[in-house]
């Protein structure tokens, strides 16, 4: 198995989404289809775990109100014996 990142998967990502997902290389037709499913979206993960909802929720707001560190601050803040 290959594992595909930026432009590749985005390319293969808009094949599959197509109606027709078969492609050709080199004089040879491929077929590309899904052959795993996730369980849950994260919509359904986030309605079934009202704890996961919460802290969604709680990040967000702290987000909205500017209470973050960016990860160089944490960094920082582990180096200095602070976390």
């Amino acid at each position: 198995m290959r594992k595909l990142d930026g432009y590749e998967a985005e390319l293969i990502k808009s094949i599959i989404h197509d109606v027709e997902s078969v492609i050709e290389l080199d004089g040879k037709k491929y077929h590309l289809t899904l052959i795993e499913k996730p369980e849950s979206t994260v919509k359904e993960d986030v309605n079934a775990d009202a704890e996961l909802k919460q802290k969604l929720l709680q990040a967000k707001k702290d987000v909205l109100d500017g209470n973050f560190h960016s990860t160089e601050d944490v960094l920082e803040m582990i180096e200095q014996g602070e976390l």
